[in-house]
């Protein structure tokens, strides 16, 4: 009956460490499992990448209204756009592209009578190709607001 008992032991002795197949196993569901996870680490870059962009765009957006408005705080130069209006086209080199293309608008609004407004809209957009028009698939941001005389 001992003899038993210590066969019984022999077999079921827990063993120290892995054998060269659990290794393997092992690595292989955690490839399985890191491959995937790779895809979206690369995704997620793309998406901060496009954030970004969409970002800078909308700072120069941002920065184009207010020269705009700086500019017209003038009392002659307010009432050159409030009679006929403005559109201008301007490239400046941005972080994250060759440059990007800001084209202002600026227009009479004379829903509001007596009051003397115009509306400025800003189009920004990475002008990928260099031909000053916004194409499908080029990053752009658009802002609109309006100004009172001064």
């Amino acid at each position: 009956m001992q003899t038993f008992q210590n066969a019984l032991r022999k077999k079921t002795k827990a063993r120290r460490g892995a054998t060269m197949i659990d290794v393997i196993a092992g690595s292989m569901i955690m490839s399985a499992l890191l491959i995937p996870s790779a895809h979206l680490i690369n995704e997620s870059r793309s998406n901060t990448h496009r954030l970004n962009v969409r970002q800078s765009l909308l700072d120069d957006a941002e920065q184009v209204i207010e020269a705009t408005k700086i500019g017209l705080s003038e009392p002659i130069a307010f009432s050159k756009a409030y009679s006929g209006g403005i559109d201008t086209v301007n490239k400046h080199t941005t972080a994250y592209g060759p440059f990007s293309v800001a084209r202002t608008r600026v227009t009479p609004d004379k829903s509001i009578l007596p009051a003397e407004l115009v509306t400025i809209v800003v189009d920004v957009w990475h002008d990928d190709d260099s031909d000053g028009r916004l194409d499908t698939g080029e990053a752009s941001a658009t802002l609109r607001t309006q100004f009172a005389a001064p």
